[in-house]
């Protein structure tokens, strides 16, 4: 020791240093022996319920088809045209009406949101209700000389929404 230090400085030694008063002390024995018998008797009861939960029949269970039984359709029935074909026909021997997509741009517009290119040429057009929902109905060329793709469309079509109500195709005679 040096002559300027206090001798209750020195440090303790460990093994004499009593333990702090929060420090955790190691459970008697029995207590020991209790806690884990505790804890086997629980991992054996889980053991068992899940052993027993996987053995179980669950009982039938309903298959694909029946489920799609089961479903409901609600809401409004598919749109359909409400001009039969001879008077759709008759429409590729007028001039085009197209309402409010009369504007080159807007119709443009539309038939690219339809999926056509923009210089589709339209062969027929006129606005006409569906359901009760105004429209404009759009004549096309079909996949061959003789059939005609008839797209009622709401009034404001655009690239963004074209408000498709009904997509069919007519034959030509």
């Amino acid at each position: 020791m040096d002559a300027g230090t206090d001798p209750e400085d020195t440090p303790v030694h460990p093994v004499r240093a009593a333990r702090p008063a929060h420090s955790s002390r190691p459970l008697p024995r029995p207590s020991r022996r209790t806690a884990a018998g505790v804890g086997i008797a629980a991992t054996v009861i889980a053991v068992a319920i899940g052993t027993t939960a996987l053995i179980r029949d669950p009982g039938p269970t309903a298959s694909g088809p029946r489920t799609v039984d089961a479903i409901t359709v609600t809401g409004e029935p598919p749109a359909v045209l409400p001009l039969s074909d001879p008077e759709v026909l008759a429409l590729l021997d007028r001039d085009p009406d197209f309402g409010a997509l009369a504007a080159p741009g807007r119709r443009a517009s539309c038939l690219a949101g339809l999926g056509y290119p923009a210089a589709t040429r339209v062969l027929g057009a006129q606005p006409i209700e569906v359901h009760g929902r105004p429209a404009i109905l759009l004549l096309l060329p079909g996949d061959s000389a003789r059939t005609v793709i008839a797209l009622a469309v709401a009034p404001q079509c655009s690239s963004a929404d074209t408000g498709l109500l009904v997509n069919t195709s007519v034959a030509r005679p």
